[in-house]
């Protein structure tokens, strides 16, 4: 399992985030995307993947991954610098998969056949991390032979589920992460906006 993590910039500062930590027992995988339209949104995305990088070792289960999110909620809405993110976290071991949300940024789990699994489907959308009121919903599932995708809503709100799903179907997952970003964006070569995707084959 090798993830591939891809970001571009649709906005003049990219404000999107994405991490892979590799320990050997388990992986971390993590994207947030700081609330546009309002300052300190590249800071508290950044905050986020600091906090995570921190924390790594703590994340054995759902709720470890959602007191890590309360807790960098609580720290984010504290810095006098860092706005609000959202954040989309999740551990893949040798027997599941498992993590906790908040935003619009999402973890589908895309088997070779059959529907895929939008597993942050139920999470608060606001308010986000750093408002002080974020509520993080966590998730768990077994382990399964397929495709493990992480996306800011850059991918996800511009173009449809099946395209993304027969992307990541259709071809290696270095290939179908190039795909995934060449569905949103436009013939200019511009995107609509930022855009952070992280793709592994499980």
């Amino acid at each position: 399992m090798k993830p591939i993590l891809i970001t571009f910039a649709g906005n003049p500062v990219n404000q999107d985030r994405g991490l892979v930590i590799d320990d050997g027992l388990h992986m971390v995988l993590c994207v947030a995307d700081g609330a546009g339209g309002r300052s300190g949104g590249t800071e508290a995305s950044s905050l986020a993947m600091e906090l995570i990088r921190q924390n790594a070792s703590q994340l054995s289960n759902p709720d470890s991954c959602a007191e890590v999110l309360r807790n960098m909620d609580a720290a984010i809405a504290k810095d006098s610098v860092a706005g609000e993110t959202t954040c989309a976290l999740a551990i893949v071991t040798s027997e599941e998969i498992f993590g906790a949300s908040v935003g619009d940024s999402g973890v589908w789990v895309i088997p070779e056949d059959g529907d895929h699994m939008d597993v942050t489907q139920g999470q608060q959308r606001k308010p986000f991390i750093g408002s002080g009121g974020a509520w993080p919903v966590s998730f768990r599932l077994p382990r399964q032979i397929g495709y493990l995708l992480l996306a800011t809503d850059g991918l996800l709100k511009y173009t449809s589920e099946e395209r993304i799903v027969a992307a990541c179907r259709e071809h290696a997952p270095d290939v179908a992460a190039q795909r995934l970003v060449e569905l949103v964006r436009y013939p200019s070569g511009a995107f609509p906006d930022d855009v952070t995707l992280i793709l592994a084959r499980i």
